[in-house]
């Protein structure tokens, strides 16, 4: 049997395509939400990580899409155009709804969902729960670095007290040690039971500094970084100069009390806080960028408990947010971390991006569809791009910085 020009297949990749649950496709412009933020179709690659959801558990994880195929002839197609959505998607797409009366998502063609007098996108949703982390490490993050271990014994003693092969790179003065990030990955346990103080720093004749934070405090500290930050490399000077701008008192008494129960001693003036450490002027660009244009958040980040990316979102609030829950950024990067914090918290990601700054919307969105006001039927000769992805059937997808639940064409 000969094949009709509407389903020859120009996919990405050649994985066997699942079982077919629809023909539908998204227009070329439909963004879909990846791990590294919104991503055109048309620029999607096989494997790349989307986010999709369950229709029965409404749980959201990430799945690699597995094929990608093009549809390169004249097709009908739904649009789909509210204050909270835009989709441009063929009339055989699926897309899980809901109605007044019955909360438990089902799913109909886009066509279908036409002639109803009103539905609702899928609202509330949940990720896979993790771990609370109660303390953060910061020598699991930096590879060059030096240990202090200071006691109140003379280092003899103190030497004397450490396992065999526990060798100190030199003496720190005449009351401990210092070691090389080797050595104290293999005896961290057993070097701070036996010093008083254990501090890190970048090398020698620099000053010792915490390297072990609760993990709130933590999160919080990235977090004001992230938002408010810089690093400053003085040059022919071995240190760096970190910073986190604030004016506003409210937010300047936070970040006071929050440095002081990190014990980390950082000099304010009106308008800023600032420490010299190389070693936290390192750490924080690896983890987070050094320029407001190339900020990211932490890999990390995206295994913290639900309270704890919580805690993150809203200190990046109170930096570049406003009282209506917009944040502000010029780094897309960051734009895109921050539209994941807000998809895996249950908000719907929406965005505008203006002269080069993205304006992030972190607030409930009203759902609800009226058909004959906001669906439209046309004919367009636009590619049309059918997703196949592993195991889940619905991806949040969405046009002009609007995003909805929507389903896929097929399943692998």
């Amino acid at each position: 049997m000969k094949s009709r020009p509407e389903d020859r297949d120009t996919s990405k990749g050649n994985n066997q395509i699942g079982r077919q649950l629809t023909k539908g496709g998204f227009s070329e412009d439909t963004e879909i939400m990846t791990v590294r933020g919104p991503v055109t179709v048309s620029k999607l690659s096989q494997n790349e990580l989307v986010y999709v959801l369950n229709p029965t558990t409404l749980v959201t994880k990430t799945k690699p899409v597995t094929a990608i195929q093009t549809v390169s002839s004249e097709s009908e197609v739904i649009e789909i155009d509210t204050k909270r959505s835009n989709l441009r998607v063929a009339v055989k797409q699926r897309i899980p709804f809901q109605t007044k009366g019955i909360s438990i998502p089902r799913i109909e063609t886009a066509e279908n969902l036409r002639k109803r007098q009103y539905f609702k996108f899928v609202k509330e949703w949940s990720r896979v729960p993790r771990k609370r982390v109660e303390q953060f490490d910061i020598t699991r993050f930096l590879d060059d670095y030096e240990i202090c271990a200071i006691s109140e014994v003379h280092g003899h003693t103190f030497r004397a007290s450490l396992p065999d092969r526990c060798e100190p790179q030199r003496n720190n003065s005449y009351t401990g040690y210092c070691f090389t990030p080797t050595v104290f990955e293999q005896y961290q346990s057993e070097i701070e039971a036996t010093a008083d103080t254990v501090l890190i720093r970048g090398g020698p004749n620099q000053r010792g500094r915490p390297y072990q934070f609760d993990g709130d405090d933590f999160i919080a500290f990235i977090g004001w970084f992230v938002t408010e930050g810089s690093v400053y490399w003085p040059p022919e000077k071995n240190t760096a100069q970190v910073q986190i701008a604030q004016e506003i008192e409210c937010h300047r008494s936070a970040i006071a009390t929050l440095l002081e129960r990190m014990n980390l001693d950082f000099h304010s003036n009106e308008r800023r806080y600032e420490m010299g450490s190389e070693i936290f002027g390192r750490l924080l660009v690896s983890l987070c960028g050094e320029k407001s244009a190339n900020k990211r958040l932490p890999a990390f980040v995206w295994n913290l408990a639900d309270e704890q990316i919580e805690l993150l979102l809203e200190v990046l609030l109170w930096g570049d947010g406003n009282d209506r829950r917009t944040y502000y950024t010029a780094s897309e990067r960051l734009a895109g971390d921050v539209l994941r914090l807000a998809l895996e918290l249950g908000y719907k990601p929406r965005y505008t991006r203006r002269r080069g700054i993205w304006q992030i919307y972190i607030r409930e969105v009203f759902d609800g569809v009226q058909p004959k006001e906001h669906m439209s039927r046309k004919t367009t000769s636009e590619n049309l791009y059918r997703l196949t992805v592993a195991d889940y059937s619905v991806v949040m997808a969405g046009r002009n910085g609007k995003f909805q639940w929507v389903g896929v064409s097929n399943v692998s």
